[in-house]
Parts: C-alpha cells; structure tokens; sequence
C-alpha cells in the first residue's frame, strides 16, 4: 500500500517500528490462546483491545529503556494494539470456536494446516473489507466504534504515565491465576475444579447435575467484564436448566444418564431455540442495514490520497481479496465438502453480512458475528445444500470475514484518535492475520485433545448452535432427541419475546437471551463463577468507584489470561505424557 508520509525517523514519528510489531506478536499470541481456551469453554471471545494496550505499552516501553532507544509514541503503540488485536480475532476468524469444533462433535475434522490457510484468507478478507469500509464509517459517518475510542483514550493515559498501576493489577491477577490454575489442575491437585451444593436434587447428587461454583479464575474474570446483567442471566439459564429440566429428563427417562454430556445433548436444543429467536429480531432491525452496507462497499478501494494513489490502493485491495476468496472456494471444499457455487453463494452474502456487523459494532460495540454466520448456513443450507458440513463451512465464512473485519474496525478506529497512519496499521494487522492463523490452530488442537470437545471441561456453546443448525437442515426435527422440538420452540419464542422487551424501558430488568443461551449449556458451576464475578465488580465499584473504575477490567483481563496460558501449559505436559489427562 502506499503511503504519502516521509520516511520515518526518531521521536515523534515512530510508528511502523520493529519493536512495535514484535510487541504486537508477542502480546497476540497471548490472546489468541486466550480467546481459544475462553471461547471454547464460554462462547465469548475478546477482542483484547484494552488489554493489548496496557501490555503492548508494556513491552514497548521495556525494549526502549533496556536498549537506550527513542520513547515509546502513542502511534507505535497503535500499531502495538493493531497486530495484536488481528493475531487475537485469528480464533474466531479461523472457525475455532464454532465450525470447526461444531464438525468435530459430528466426528469430521479438517486437517490442522488446512483450516489455518482458511483463517489466513477469511482474515485477510475480513481486513480488507474493513479497509474498503474505512472512509465511509469512519470518517465520512463517523460512527464511535466505543470499543475504539476507550482504546484510544486508554493508549492516551498510558502515554501520560498512566500505565504502572494498569499493568502491574493486569500482571498481578495473572500470576495469582496461573499459580491457582496448577495447583488446581497439576498432579496431585490440590484445589477442586468446583464446590458443589449438599444435598440430593432429584433424587441424585447435586454434583450430578453440576450445581456449584467452579474453582475458576477465568470464569469469576469473565464475570468481571461482562456485567451484572448478563452474570446474572447466565445464573437463570443454569438454574431452568441444571435445577429445573436436567433431573426431569433424567426422571422420566428422556435422557439416557445424568452426564454432562448426556444432558447437554438434549439442553442444547432449547439453549439454541432461545439465542435464534433472539438473532432473529435482531436481525430484522439490521435489515435496514443492508441497503447502507451495499453502498458502503462500493465505496471499496477509495483512499484519502490523490487519485492515482486511490487507482493503486483500490487494485492492490482488490487483488488481494480476489486471491483470498479463491482460496476460500477452494479450502472450503477441500475442508468442509462445500461445492464451489455454494462457496460464491457464501462469500457473496459475506460481504453486506460483514458491512451489517461493521454498522452494529460501530454504534452498538456488538457484532453479531455468529448470527449472521447462521444466518448464512441457513441460506445455503435451504438453496444449496443441506449436506450439514457443508453449511457449517459456509456459515464460517460469514462468521470469520465479519469478526476480523469488526476487530480491524476497531483498531483503525483507535488509531485516527491517535493520528495514525491507517496504511502502516493495515500492514501490521495483515501480518497479525498471519501470526494469528500460525498460532491459533495448534493452541486449538492441544486444547481439544487434552480435555476435548463437548465436555464439561470444553463444552463449545457456540459449536452447538452451529452443529444444531446443521443438524435440523438436514434432518428436520427427526433429528432432535425426544421431547426437544417442543423445548426448542418455546425457547424460541421466550427469545423472541425477551430481545422484543429489551428494546423497551423494562430492558435493564429482564435476562439476556444470549447469556442464558450460554447458561443452558455451559456447565452450572461455570455460570454461578461467573456470575460471582460479575457481582464482586459490581460491589467493588459501588464501594470504591475510583479504584475499580482503574484495576476491575485489567484485574479481570489478568485472571482470565492467567488460566487459559496455563491451562495451555497442562495441555502440552499432557501431550508430551508428562502429565496425565485430567
């Protein structure tokens, strides 16, 4: 790409600099094995702006006091922020916490080398469509994009002399939940994976149905950052489906024992039921969207430039998304049995889709990632194929495209507040999709095989959904367990309901359906963890506003990143058969 700014030079200037992209590396691998681990175990993924930040500076300032060098400048941290930011979307980009660990529940499974060239070019296309939306939503709309202006404003106080007691809470819980997660997970452990409530419910053990509080430093840091309101929805899924349906399926026989994966198998249905039927109206209010978002793409290609740099800019974008997308054609049928038509069907619907979450997270600071990919997979399932691989593959195309193009959105967001170049930020996201698709699939595979996919320890929410889908387009309801089409429609229509009324002034007291989606099908003492989380943020604040409003988010960054680095650390001792399988 080219680039109208002179050379660079020390001081002011440093931007595209080799610390700032060794930083970036180094902090992204941190969250893409974050957001593996958290995303197969949850459903949530992070794009780690905040915490790229405080790290990335971290590290930057480091190297220039060790080596004598120039001072860290806001725009290298920026840079910092953007690589990392790409390395960490590479798991969701790439299809690992919900197509591909929805084909492995199936018992299909793509070979490792595969589904990372098909995150190399779903990344590369994410950030290229993010690129061709730039001018149009950032600078002629200006949409806030709030997860990018709060980056910004924390990259501004870190460079103000703000960044001691950020990264010293950040690096502090961290350390304390690594030391918690081995003594928990090491052999012999030391702590239990859970506490589970006395006494029988149903007849069995309330450990049966896995009512208690998980020994967790992630799920109470998951907690810490998604709030009260969705902390204490997890806790009414839970319990409707843990407390309420779990020892009626078992009582009458619907189920065939009282496993987690037993019951999770028919759970999923109603989980699944719920979080469409709120997709659903949220789509619909994002139908308006659709006509804007084909506008904004025909923006693609327009720089802020002179012509001829706009002519050069918009060919290289061009090029380079047209040899990504045959790329896609050809892994996807390669990987997921989808027909090369219905691949261009995918990757046509990706575009607007893509342009859609773009215009959600820029007013809302939600992408809707995963329905649109849903969206997608029941589109091709109805007009293509309803071959259940192949629509879980056209649904990752969706999926991945929009969630690398939301993070890079972000990132260039943050970095017009700090007067970077968007050229030299698009070169260190392009070489983060790269380090991303790299480091993200292996941290995958040891993970799985270690504890694997679809058990108490990895139950993979999102690859329900995607598996159920598929499933359903085709089977029909034969496919359901008994019982379970009737479970799933009425949780339909409470989701339905629930996202209606949340649109109201009664919102801020009803449960969201999506987190009570992921409360029916995580493990229950995962969602009372994480609703204790949330509530001692909640009390922390309330007690001490100025302090939480400093430490809560990296305090809860640092426990989360804390278990998933160790939890990867046991996945390899059991590997290498140091360790035995937990």
């Amino acid at each position: 790409m080219a680039d109208d700014r002179p050379p660079l030079a020390a001081g002011a200037d440093l931007e595209l600099t080799a610390r700032a992209l060794a930083a970036g590396a180094l902090v992204g691998l941190l969250l893409a094995v974050v957001n593996v681990y958290m995303g197969l175990k949850t459903g949530w993924w992070d794009s780690g702006h905040v915490t790229a930040s405080i790290l990335g500076f971290a590290f930057l300032s480091l190297v220039a006091r060790r080596r004598t060098g120039p001072p860290v400048t806001p725009r290298e941290t920026s840079v910092a922020l953007s690589l990392a930011a790409s390395v960490g979307a590479m798991p969701a980009a790439a299809g690992l916490l919900g197509p591909l660990p929805a084909l492995a529940l199936m018992g299909r499974e793509p070979p490792g080398w595969l589904v990372a060239a098909l995150g190399l070019a779903l990344g590369t296309l994410g950030v290229a469509i993010a690129l061709a939306l730039r001018r149009r939503l950032l600078e002629e709309e200006n949409l806030p994009f709030p997860t990018g202006i709060a980056t910004a404003e924390v990259i501004g106080a870190l460079h103000a002399g703000g960044a001691e007691r950020r990264g010293r809470t950040l690096l502090g819980s961290a350390a304390a939940a690594l030391a918690a997660t081995w003594v928990r997970d090491g052999r012999p452990a030391l702590l239990p994976g859970a506490v589970f409530w006395p006494g029988p419910i149903g007849g069995l053990p309330a450990a049966s149905y896995g009512l208690g509080i998980a020994v967790s430093p992630m799920m109470i840091g998951a907690g810490m950052l998604v709030g009260v309101q969705n902390g204490l929805s997890v806790v009414v899924g839970a319990v409707l489906a843990w407390a309420l349906a779990a020892p009626e399926l078992v009582g009458r026989g619907l189920v065939a024992s009282a496993s987690y994966p037993a019951l999770a198998a028919w759970l999923m249905w109603p989980a699944v039921g719920l979080m469409l039927g709120a997709a659903a109206v949220a789509l619909a209010g994002q139908a308006g969207s659709v006509v804007a978002s084909l506008r904004d793409l025909g923006e693609a290609g327009r720089g802020a430039g002179g012509a001829g740099e706009e002519r050069r800019d918009r060919r290289r974008l061009l090029l380079l998304s047209g040899l990504a997308a045959v790329a896609v054609l050809w892994l996807g049928w390669r990987g997921f049995g989808l027909h090369p038509l219905a691949g261009a069907l995918a990757l046509a619907l990706s575009l607007p889709l893509a342009s859609v979450c773009a215009r959600a997270a820029g007013r809302t600071d939600f992408s809707p990632v995963g329905d649109m990919g849903q969206l997608t997979q029941a589109v091709v399932g109805a007009i293509a194929t309803a071959e259940p691989a192949a629509t879980i593959g056209a649904g990752a195309i969706v999926s991945g495209e929009a969630a690398q193009t939301g993070v890079s959105l972000w990132s260039l967001r943050a970095g017009s507040r700090l007067g970077a170049s968007p050229r030299r930020q698009a070169r260190a996201m392009l070489l983060g999709v790269a380090v991303g698709s790299l480091a993200a699939v292996p941290a995958y595979l040891l993970l799985a095989r270690a504890y694997g996919i679809g058990t108490a320890a990895f139950p993979a929410p999102t690859a329900a959904r995607f598996k159920a889908l598929a499933e359903v387009l085709a089977g029909g309801a034969a496919a359901m367990p008994r019982g379970a089409a009737w479970a799933a429609a009425a949780a339909f229509a409470l989701g339905v309901l629930l996202e209606v009324a949340g649109r109201t002034r009664v919102a801020r007291w009803l449960p969201s359906a999506g987190a009570m989606g992921v409360g029916i099908i995580a493990p229950a003492h995962y969602a009372f963890a994480i609703c204790l989380g949330a509530l001692l943020a909640a009390a922390w604040r309330r007690a001490r506003p100025g302090p939480a409003s400093v430490h809560a988010a990296p305090a809860g960054a640092g426990l989360i990143a804390g278990e998933s680095v160790m939890g990867l650390v046991v996945a390899l001792l059991v590997a290498a058969g140091i360790m035995p399988a937990p």
